[in-house]
């Protein structure tokens, strides 16, 4: 029989252990969404999560949430354990009794994925008046008025998630209710570090996400049909929609624009459900995740929220609204090259702070290997590329890794954003040029010798070579491409090919 959490000295007068010291400045800052989604989702805290298991009903964390609601006096006392895309409560006492018999909650309607990401207390005394939490669902859901909550931190230095306590009414808390918060949350962490003992193991494989719980198939983006009749506040209640039906459909995905939290906003929502478009989908949110603690040199939209899979929220205001368009931005024509070129150097200086540098490096062998087994690149060919990727190496630039006219918008302020980030990465200098220089019409030789002269100018034609043979051989034309398109799209291509070709006879040797 395990011991009693209450077993020893009385909780108020436990030290906290590993718990954060009492810092009420601290535990009031501002929420930061990007902070908390990084910190949730990061591979070595999911692993400790895990290791401790999946119950959703522990005897032990039961009798400490009951202590803690009568010492309180509290609404409900909880031990929530944060998951990467939504929260268990394996110690729950006082929710309402749906949500006290499931045990479980999306994170939707969580205030602890806030702790995990600061790794401070938060302190929550009326939530319909925060700035961020006025509206999460878990104020009507859960009768989440006022919160409490300190980090569940083992001995490995993994916050797993909280220890609170809530109210349905206003409350302000005193120092000596955080304090025993504090020290429930040290006994929960020193408890659970005795799981927390597996070393840092490689990340697996992305298992298959699934939305939030608590939705139902009514909620979901329908997979076939007509997504437009879809309403995303059925499984987002803080998010309103602007205008329906949805500003922009394609093959993979379905927009709206609305406003999240009282920001402008769009939420993305994947519809194609294969390996690629998920893939694609997945390496999107990274990008604009990565994005948030270290903006990048142009106007991209901002990470708020997402669940790894199939849902993505950006905000930032017209800037994002734009990142909806597909077609050509008609304030931008040709003449604009010379800034668009500015604007993809200055990207090029951007930097990813991940952790996770399999994410960002592109494998250029790989690409000519593709290309050479689809048979639209010959054996010498294959192989002078080959040689002219090992002269290069290690040099890696960060590149929007599709960029064209096409996903080039101008702000009212006259600044230029780019949109869809889904192939972006570290590649080698002058990816973007020769993406740009592929799609532009064939006959525009201004253009192509603009990004020519920017290509000497920094001197990156070998590089550019590789990248410009590649963009010009792709593997497929997108599907639903209309046939004018598809003859232009060759035309271009061929086009760029026959330059990319004298130039890589030129740069290498027999």
């Amino acid at each position: 029989m395990s011991a009693s959490p209450l077993d020893g000295a009385a909780p108020q007068t436990v030290e906290a252990g590993r718990s954060t010291p009492l810092d009420l400045d601290a535990a009031l800052d501002s929420i930061d969404p990007v902070r908390t989604a990084a910190a949730v989702r990061d591979p070595a805290r999911l692993r400790a999560v895990a290791a401790i298991g999946e119950a959703t009903v522990d005897a032990w964390c039961d009798e400490l949430v009951a202590s803690a609601r009568t010492q309180l006096g509290t609404s409900a006392a909880l031990v929530s354990i944060v998951e990467r895309h939504g929260q268990r409560f394996p110690g729950a006492l006082g929710l309402p009794p749906q949500w006290q018999r499931r045990r479980v909650a999306p994170l939707t309607h969580s205030f602890c994925q806030y702790v995990v990401g600061s790794r401070r207390p938060l302190v929550v005394t009326d939530a319909r008046r925060h700035p961020v939490l006025h509206d999460n669902p878990a104020i009507s859901d859960l009768n989440t008025v006022a919160y409490a909550g300190a980090p569940i931190v083992t001995a490995a230095g993994h916050v797993l998630g909280a220890f609170c306590a809530t109210d349905s009414a206003p409350r302000s808390w005193t120092g000596s209710e955080l304090r025993q918060i504090a020290a429930y949350a040290a006994r929960c962490g020193q408890r659970f570090s005795r799981q927390d003992t597996e070393p840092d193991q490689p990340d697996p494989p992305p298992p298959r996400q699934q939305p939030p719980a608590g939705t139902g198939p009514a909620d979901h983006p329908p997979a076939a049909g007509n997504p437009a009749s879809w309403n995303p506040t059925a499984l987002f209640p803080d998010f309103r929609i602007d205008a329906r039906p949805p500003i922009r459909m394609s093959r993979d995905e379905v927009v709206f624009r609305g406003r999240f939290h009282a920001e402008n906003a769009t939420i993305k929502i994947r519809i194609t459900d294969t390996a690629e478009a998920r893939a694609r989908f997945v390496h999107r949110i990274h990008v604009y995740s990565a994005f948030g603690p270290t903006p990048p040199p142009v106007v991209a939209g901002a990470y708020r929220w997402s669940d790894n899979d199939r849902f993505l929220i950006l905000s930032g205001g017209p800037g994002t609204m734009l990142q909806t368009r597909e077609e050509p931005d008609p304030a931008l024509t040709s003449a604009h090259l010379r800034d668009v070129v500015t604007a993809a150097a200055q990207l090029s200086t951007w930097r990813p702070d991940d952790e996770d540098a399999q994410i960002w490096q592109i494998d250029h062998h790989r690409m000519i290997d593709e290309r050479h087994r689809a048979h639209t690149i010959t054996d010498d060919d294959a192989r002078r590329l080959h040689d002219l990727v090992r002269w290069c190496e290690p040099v890696r630039m960060f590149a929007h890794g599709s960029l064209t006219m096409h996903c080039v918008k101008q702000l009212p302020s006259g600044r230029l954003t780019f949109t869809g980030f889904d192939r972006a990465g570290m590649y080698l200098p002058g990816r973007d040029l020769a993406t740009l220089y592929v799609t532009l019409p064939h006959d525009d030789h201004a253009g192509h010798w603009h990004i020519l002269d920017r290509v000497t100018d920094v001197d990156a034609l070998e590089p550019f070579t590789v990248n410009l043979f590649l963009a010009a051989t792709p593997v497929t034309i997108p599907a639903g491409t209309t046939p004018a398109g598809r003859a232009a799209r060759w035309a271009a291509f061929r086009s760029a090919r026959d330059v990319a070709h004298r130039l890589l006879r030129q740069l290498t040797t027999d």
